[in-house]
């Protein structure tokens, strides 16, 4: 049901059959040293994710693999398969 799925930021998921809404969130990095004008410029310069990102940080056969169990609309075990990846799960009811 949701294959294709890359790891991303900010994901939702609708299980219709259990009446719930998975968000996925990816926390913010930790505050580090401040990086110098240049570093910046040179970060946007060069493209690409951003460190401490999702997309650098988990794997996406894992993230598919966590997408699987969601899919099976096993909502515990999908919490804690996204959990280890690192994301904060919150589980909302639709009505």
């Amino acid at each position: 049901m949701y294959t294709g799925m890359t790891p991303g930021q900010n994901h939702s998921y609708y299980l219709i059959q259990k009446q719930r809404i998975v968000e996925l969130a990816w926390p913010p990095p930790p505050k580090s040293a401040e990086v110098s004008f240049k570093g910046r410029v040179l970060r946007l310069l060069h493209g690409g994710p951003r460190p401490g990102s999702p997309e650098q940080c988990v794997d996406p056969g894992d993230f598919e693999s966590a997408v699987n169990v969601l899919d099976q609309q096993d909502i515990e075990a999908a919490i804690s398969a996204f959990t280890r990846l690192g994301y904060q799960v919150t589980v909302r009811t639709l009505r």
